[in-house]
Parts: C-alpha cells; sequence; structure tokens
C-alpha cells in the first residue's frame, strides 16, 4: 500500500535489469523489491507507469 504524503524513492532498473549483487545492495539499504511479473517496461515509460501507479492509488 502507498500512503499519502509519504516519500518513496523507485528504482528502475537498466535494460537487462539489475545484477543479483545490485539487488542485494538494495535491499542493505533499505529498499523492498517488488516485481511487474513478466511484464518489462522501457526504462523511459517505467517512470511513467510508477507514478501513474502512485497517482491511481493516492486518488
Amino acid at each position: 500500500m502507498v500512503n499519502q504524503n509519504t516519500d518513496i524513492l523507485v528504482l528502475i532498473g537498466p535494460e537487462g535489469d539489475f545484477t543479483p549483487a545490485e539487488v542485494q545492495e538494495a535491499i542493505k539499504a533499505g529498499f523492498v523489491p517488488i516485481t511487474l511479473g513478466d511484464t518489462r517496461l522501457r526504462t523511459e515509460t517505467a517512470g511513467i507507469f510508477v507514478a501513474s501507479v502512485f497517482n491511481f492509488v493516492n486518488g
């Protein structure tokens, strides 16, 4: 759940995804991994998608 008035930082991976080491470093830094399932977005549209989801959830 996305809480209103909460700062959120989203990491959008490069083409080909993050390396396993990068994922582990992000988790150690406090990031929470999520998945879009089998869906793959281009880096040019991933940020727009994430912003749209947050906007939808927060009404």
